[in-house]
């Protein structure tokens, strides 16, 4: 026996059937296993620190005498290698893939050529992020996010089209916890069960335990891949054909564990994220048996879960379900790391502990709206029932020019997951036609100022919204197909380029505004920003006039940026009444029923009609931000946070003012997403940004009250 040869079956390939190879395989990673055992490191420094996540275990456990072994391996990846995440410092396991957090990953596949990575093996609709994720260098199943989503057995089909899903029903729970049923895990975030449609665009696989040798196994050896000593991999489809033929006899979905989607690597990408000072990964060698019982726990305690619960319970209130499920996948996360002897405290120590229970509760929130995956309307909100009252159903009475919005008290989990930027956010409505609403958000600051005046204090930009206000001012933003009025993922934090950038202590974050205007077409405003002021007097010159257009009733004009130069230099209007924005926001409408959906969560604070008076709202709120708000910097965060929530509750309706019970939990949770938002999108920081879910009185103790 060789090692070239052993690691060649290990490899994940087609070994056909060959037990020799599979033997060989299992008696080099047991070796292995017993050097580490022994005191000889698996490609780590054996002087880490014990207190090192990343170090090798400090006390392997010994092989027992049923072939049982677990060693952790890092950085070493192959086929059959289990991969445990660490906490991040960077703020992603809570902002944007809460999925990752406290994750269990079984490698399935590896490239050839790691470094160049493999791109003939990935079709095109199985790219993320286009051409960007066309090559991988690793591929693997998420273990630990179990679903209740459940295809039943007279549902088999070969193909995965007509595969009917849904969530388990009171009728189908007796048959489930016996064995009747295909439970679905999620598999990972490529060709998942948020495909468009998971009928038709999942890609679903099976892990099984089945001898390779059973004539009906060979039958279907053309997706068979062995992993790992007895744990091997096949399609959906060629599973279904077991049980099909077989399962009065043999076969049943008990005998497999079934995923939806993959996760893969992009060349370097695992490399980068397990070393240096990142060490987002373990790597662990453990026994294909361990594995299997690990599967197995999980999917027993889920069954005994759904056979022994209370069916009201169960019918109206739905996250007990998906809580349970996500603790039976954090418990195997929390065993595999007992397998290396490593305490859960270890693990974690690089994060303090209040960031890490804002993970954890993040995590939560992710896990009620996909892993209980009952078939919801299109707004896709557990809470839409809970009495959380709707202010707008119709955009034609007081959505238009001027009106003045706020989010509710109440934050959606889908505004938690995918919209934190207005969490506590005011919004004023710039357009309104019959395709969109058009808005700028208020009360977030920017990391960069404009000087208009020699002399003066540059003044502060503000985050208006995700899409280039110059896609809104040509209408280009309608050329793209994919839009669809939400934020879009900008790699790098590319639409900040040019004015994020800056030295946190340097005076030269500012732009120098020249005049250009004899050079320009007065007739176009071809600035990047949105300027808006409140000067009645320069206001009732009009457009042509250079005052620009009254937004309805509310006593702000939107101005060209030119024309508000000129007026600063001049002397005719003042900085206090001027602010400038980066990007705006965008809701295109329904068009079944002529209203933007995503407005659902906001309500109005002053309707585009309303007369304005001395005590308008937006008068207070301009107060407030102008006053208090100033260029985002680590040393102003605080304070222009706590402007921003300042300015929102002023605006509280009496509707929406918050209970005992809804300043709480959720209310806390919400403030620290935003936070997070804020110190990763718009202060840039995100390693020291301190995340915490605090309390009232916390809040208070921070700011020395």
């Amino acid at each position: 026996m060789t090692p070239t040869s052993v690691l060649k079956s290990c490899s994940g390939e087609d070994v056909d059937n060959d037990d020799d190879d599979e033997d060989e395989a299992k008696e080099w990673r047991a070796f292995r296993a017993r050097l580490v055992q022994n005191g000889l490191p698996s490609l780590v420094d054996d002087k880490a620190d014990d207190n090192d996540a990343g170090g090798a275990s400090a006390s392997p456990p010994a092989i027992t005498s049923d072939g049982r072994f677990a060693h952790e391996s890092t950085p070493l990846v192959e086929v059959g290698t289990i991969l445990l995440s660490v906490p991040t410092t960077d703020l992603c396991q809570a902002l944007e893939q809460q999925y990752w957090h406290r994750s269990v990953v079984l490698i399935t596949a590896v490239s050839q050529d790691p470094v160049k990575g493999d791109v003939e093996t990935v079709p095109d609709e199985q790219l993320a992020q286009g051409a960007n994720r066309g090559r991988w260098s690793y591929r693997g199943l998420l273990l630990n996010r179990f679903t209740d989503l459940v295809f039943e057995t007279e549902h088999t089909n070969e193909s995965n089209s007509n595969n009917n899903g849904k969530r388990i029903s009171e009728e189908q729970q007796k048959q489930c916890s016996e064995g009747g049923g295909w439970n679905i895990h999620r598999g990972g975030d490529l060709l998942g069960l948020d495909s468009s449609n998971r009928h038709t665009c999942t890609e679903f696989t099976c892990l099984h335990h089945l001898d390779r040798t059973d004539p009906n196994v060979r039958e279907v050896s053309s997706t068979n891949t062995n992993l790992v000593a007895d744990l091997s991999m096949m399609s959906f489809g060629d599973a279904q054909t077991l049980c099909k033929k077989n399962h009065e006899q043999q076969f049943s979905p008990d005998d497999f564990y079934t995923f939806g989607g993959f996760c893969s690597w992009r060349p370097g990408q695992l490399e980068i994220e397990m070393g240096g000072e990142r060490r987002e990964w373990l790597a662990l060698s453990v026994d294909a048996n361990s594995v299997l019982e690990q599967m197995q726990m999980q999917r027993e305690t889920y069954k005994y879960s759904i056979a022994t619960k209370d069916n009201r319970g169960y019918r109206e209130n739905e996250n007990v379900v998906a809580r349970g499920l996500l603790k039976t996948g954090t418990d195997m996360w929390r065993n595999f790391l007992a397998m290396i002897d490593m305490s859960e405290s270890r693990a974690t120590d690089r994060i303090p502990a209040g960031q890490l229970d804002f993970y954890d509760r993040m995590l939560g929130i992710w896990a009620d709206e996909n892993l209980s995956l009952e078939e919801t309307d299109d707004c896709g909100d557990a809470d839409a029932d809970a009495g959380v009252h709707v202010a707008v159903n119709d955009s034609t009475d007081q959505i238009g020019p001027g009106t003045l919005v706020r989010t509710k008290s109440h934050v959606s989990n889908d505004m938690l997951l995918f919209d934190k930027q207005f969490i506590r956010s005011l919004v004023l409505v710039l357009e309104e036609t019959s395709d969109a609403t058009i808005g700028i958000i208020l009360n977030h600051p920017l990391a960069g100022a404009i000087e208009c005046l020699e002399g003066e204090e540059p003044l502060p930009m503000r985050y208006g919204g995700p899409i280039d206000a110059l896609e809104w001012k040509d209408g280009t933003f309608h050329d793209d197909e994919d839009f669809d009025g939400e934020e879009e993922e900008q790699e790098d934090n590319e639409m900040y380029e040019g004015f994020e950038d800056y030295l946190q202590n340097a005076p030269d974050f500012v732009f120098d505004n020249e005049d250009t205007s004899e050079d320009d077409d007065n007739d176009v405003d071809d600035s990047p920003f949105i300027w808006i002021h409140r000067d009645a007097a320069l206001g009732s010159r009009g457009p042509d006039g250079g005052g620009g257009s009254q937004l309805g009733t509310s006593g702000v004009w939107l101005i060209k940026e030119d024309d508000a130069l000129a007026s600063l230099q001049s002397g005719f209007l003042c900085l206090e009444d001027t602010m400038v924005f980066s990007g705006v926001c965008i809701w295109e409408k329904d068009p079944d029923i002529g209203i933007c959906r995503a407005l659902q969560s906001l309500e109005v604070v002053r309707a585009c009609n309303d007369q304005c008076d001395d005590n308008d709202a937006i008068e207070s709120v301009w107060d407030i931000l102008s006053k208090r708000q100033n260029v985002l910097v680590k040393g102003s965060f605080e304070s222009n946070i706590d402007a921003a929530v300042d300015a929102w509750e002023i605006c509280t309706s009496e509707m929406d003012s918050p209970t005992a019970s809804q300043t709480s939990p959720r209310v806390e949770l919400s403030d620290a997403a935003l936070r997070a938002w804020l110190g990763v999108n718009l202060l840039g920081d995100p390693l020291e940004t301190l995340v915490e879910v605090r309390n009232d009185e916390e809040r208070g103790e921070l700011h020395g009250q």
